[in-house]
């Protein structure tokens, strides 16, 4: 961290205090601290508290997060939260009974930019009441799984705007016309709408108007899990005005390969789509969408029969940062990436693929600038091409190999690998341990991993790993925390020879940890949730679900832990 010369200078006279600091770098001390600690700092003086509440990095932190609870007028809770001095930017509620609360809306309300409203039951005019309440800063607007009576929308007085609003999701079984014809009246400035596992009156007759009301500002929109079909698209592709940057189907069965073409003619500036679980993309439509949209930055597909995709379409789309392919025949070398040149190439995921020998490494020197790579249930010809391809990965932060089931404790073991001898030279090359920028690392249910594996990981920077349903003892975790002490996101459930001890060693030498899973570890008992009662200072994630020997007394004392906000026991 730099430091300004007028701190320099007070710090080499001696007279600094702490109240003398600069802003930057008070925000970046406040930055480090956990929320609860957080919160003590806005109530420590006004100055303080000005800043944690200008600063969006630090408010973001804070979430009123309330689940099962009763939203009424008078009530205990709900005067508690209007007499407090604390304000948040995120408000989340799930499964709650909300009520006309003008009050309570009006003191957090005004602060509310990002509000999420899942499994609620609420009536129109309250809907209406809570989002006029919000109008002043709310950006990003949530609401799954809500029934409204389309009739009682029509009636909803909307004297308001919510000018500064820019994203909206809704993932509600049936969309009424009369909850769009709201929308369009209070939603001026929209550049996301986010539609899924929805169903429309009339064909969608309504969203289509919607759409061609928001046309000026409207940049992305996702129809994925819908019904949505090519004449709906055709109808949204010619919307005067529509330009489109991002569009997402996934699982838009009825969508077929003329349907996104005619969408691609119509919407050239389309540079992120997602084609995911849809139909197997062929050779020809690949070829014809790559000459309609080079400027591709992202896009995920299933392909099929295609030997190599760079002949097909991937030669003419040179600005592509993405791409994520799913393998939809697993013939033995269907995917071939191996002639393809990307520098620009950051993120690459690819899912039950079969790779041939040498096709790996030829690849990842063509792209060295991938930063996240997920190679799912893929399988290979040659293990140890993937491993020379990661002498090619030095700046990779993101690995995921979920499901590979050629993976085995040897894979790690750098002893092994330091003497293998090649056709025409010997090569010394560590497996990942080059890796040094790693930050996450998925190898859940790669079954021939053991604690050998985790003794071989040293990754100083490494913040999240996902060891779900590995063979892996108290002994693995101990060299884990202690080889990667930065570690905020555990994930170590169904593993069965999981213990106390090894809960102990998360909870105690993970300073940082935020996330835990431990369900289905049925050898944990109830010292476990005491190791996390006494350890756990910035746990706000806990699933210990089907753990049979811990009591009901343990459940409910985790209950009374103020940090964790997600609990699952």
């Amino acid at each position: 961290m730099e430091v300004s010369p007028s701190v320099e200078s007070s710090l080499t006279t001696g007279t600094t205090t702490i109240q003398s600091l600069p802003t930057e770098l008070l925000t970046a001390i406040f930055y480090h601290l956990r929320v609860p600690d957080l919160a003590a700092v806005r109530q420590t003086c006004r100055h303080w508290y000005e800043i944690v509440n200008s600063t969006r990095s630090l408010m973001n932190r804070f979430v009123l997060s309330l689940r099962n609870f009763r939203i009424e007028e008078g009530i205990e809770p709900c005067l508690v939260l209007e007499s407090t001095r604390s304000t948040f930017e995120k408000v989340c509620l799930k499964s709650c009974f909300i009520s006309p609360a003008p009050v309570l809306w009006r003191s957090i309300g005004s602060h509310t930019v990002e509000l999420t409203l899942s499994e609620c039951k609420i009536s129109c005019e309250t809907l209406v009441g809570v989002l006029q309440a919000t109008r002043e800063n709310l950006r990003s607007l949530t609401i799954k799984s809500i029934k409204f009576d389309g009739h009682q929308i029509y009636n909803a007085p909307n004297d308001f705007l919510l000018e500064r609003l820019q994203s909206l999701t809704i993932r509600n079984s049936f969309l009424y016309d009369g909850f769009l014809h709201l929308l369009k009246r209070i939603c001026p400035n929209l550049k996301a709408l986010k539609l899924t596992f929805s169903s429309y009156e009339r064909w969608g007759e309504n969203l289509v108007k919607f759409v061609a009301t928001q046309s000026a500002t409207l940049e992305a929109i996702t129809l994925s899990y819908t019904k949505a079909t090519g004449a709906l698209l055709q109808q949204i592709g010619r919307i005067k005005n529509l330009r489109l940057r991002k569009v997402s189907l996934k699982s838009c069965f009825a969508i077929k390969e003329n349907d996104i073409l005619q969408l691609a003619r119509l919407q050239p500036t389309i540079v992120h789509l997602n084609l995911d679980n849809l139909f197997s993309a062929s050779e020809q439509f690949l070829e014809a969408l790559s000459a309609l949209l080079p400027q591709m930055k992202r896009i995920k597909l299933r392909v099929a029969r295609v030997t190599n995709l760079h002949r097909s379409f991937l030669a003419n789309m040179s600005q592509l940062n993405y791409l994520k392919i799913t393998d939809a025949t697993q013939i033995k070398g269907n995917v071939d990436l191996s002639a393809y040149e990307n520098p620009a190439l950051e993120k690459l995921f690819v899912s039950a693929a079969v790779f041939s020998r040498n096709t790996l490494p030829r690849f990842f020197e063509r792209c060295p600038n991938i930063r996240s790579l997920t190679l799912y249930q893929c399988t290979y010809e040659n293990i140890h091409d993937l491993q020379l391809a990661f002498s090619h990965l030095e700046g990779l932060e993101y690995l995921n190999l979920q499901r590979t089931i050629d993976l085995g404790d040897s894979f790690f073991n750098r002893d092994v690998f330091d003497t293998i001898v090649m056709p025409f030279e010997r090569v010394r090359f560590y497996p990942i341990a080059n890796l040094n920028r790693l930050c996450y690392l998925n190898l859940s249910h790669c079954r021939d991993l053991s604690d050998q594996t985790l003794m071989a990981l040293q990754f100083p920077l490494l913040k999240k790993i996902d060891l779900r349903g590995l063979y892996i003892t108290e002994a693995g975790i101990a060299t884990l925390v202690r080889d990667c002490p930065h570690l905020e996101y555990v994930l170590v459930d169904a593993c069965k020879r999981i213990c106390d001890t090894a809960v102990l060693y998360l909870c105690r030498d993970l300073r940082n940890l935020r996330l835990l899973n431990l369900e289905s570890c049925k050898a944990i008992t109830d010292l476990s949730v005491e190791h996390i009662v006494r350890h756990c200072r910035s746990l706000v994630w806990l699933n210990a679900l089907n753990c049979p020997q811990i009591s009901e007394g343990a459940k409910a004392r985790l209950r009374t832990v103020r940090t964790i906000r997600s609990l699952h026991v």
